[in-house]
């Protein structure tokens, strides 16, 4: 039996400091779901060129971005794990993540660790992820736009937030409205100050403020 482990971290940060912490395998997802629109069947040619678009990126840039991808379809690791924060823009990506598996029909064991973004402290530890729901779930999320009521390993928290800042009459977009007369700079800091369940970065913050300012 294979007993190798492929540990997935949230992007580039924590994965070099995951390697510079641990002599383990790691790669990290690196994407940008709650930003734009998607498509079921996850890293096809079609996904890549829509995700691709929507994140306003080069396609060749988006596939060197796809480690995570390449990592499970040319090694034989029989485990993975996964260490994600609990924010929104984690939890688009794990809910990505966890439907790709299912999408390609891994069978190995699955367990999930939650971190803080900031500081990378491990918040929960080696929590089981039963696969089975989640490409249903990242329908309904991301497709049909319909908010879930059963939602596994993820917050329910997250979806609600990313339900909210996709809306035009959301928290953010409202934040961004009423304090239009700000300068710019000013504004893209109360966005960050205000948006750290979300995990805003500032380009997407930067984004909000030229869409409803």
């Amino acid at each position: 039996m294979n007993s190798k482990i492929l540990n997935i971290t949230n992007g580039d940060v924590f994965n070099q400091y995951f390697l510079s912490k641990f002599d383990e395998v790691a790669v990290p997802f690196c994407e940008a779901m709650m930003d734009g629109n998607t498509l079921l069947d996850i890293y096809s040619d079609e996904f890549i060129n829509l995700r691709s678009a929507e994140l306003n990126v080069d396609v060749s840039i988006y596939k060197s971005k796809m480690q995570a991808y390449d990592a499970l379809n040319t090694n034989g690791h029989f485990s993975l794990n996964l260490w994600f924060g609990q924010d929104t823009f984690c939890q688009m990506n794990l809910l990505t993540l966890l439907a790709y598996l299912e999408q390609i029909g891994y069978c190995g064991n699955v367990v999930l660790n939650y971190i803080d973004d900031e500081t990378f402290d491990v918040i929960e530890a080696n929590i089981d992820v039963e696969l089975g729901a989640y490409r249903k779930l990242y329908e309904d999320v991301f497709i049909s736009r319909s908010m879930p009521h059963e939602v596994g390993v993820l917050s329910l928290r997250a979806i609600e937030l990313y339900f909210d800042y996709r809306s035009e009459n959301g928290a953010l977009a409202k934040l961004v409205r009423e304090n239009s007369d700000i300068n710019y700079t000013e504004l893209v800091c109360l966005l960050m100050e205000n948006s750290k369940e979300y995990g805003l970065s500032d380009i997407q913050a930067e984004k909000l403020i030229k869409k409803y300012k």
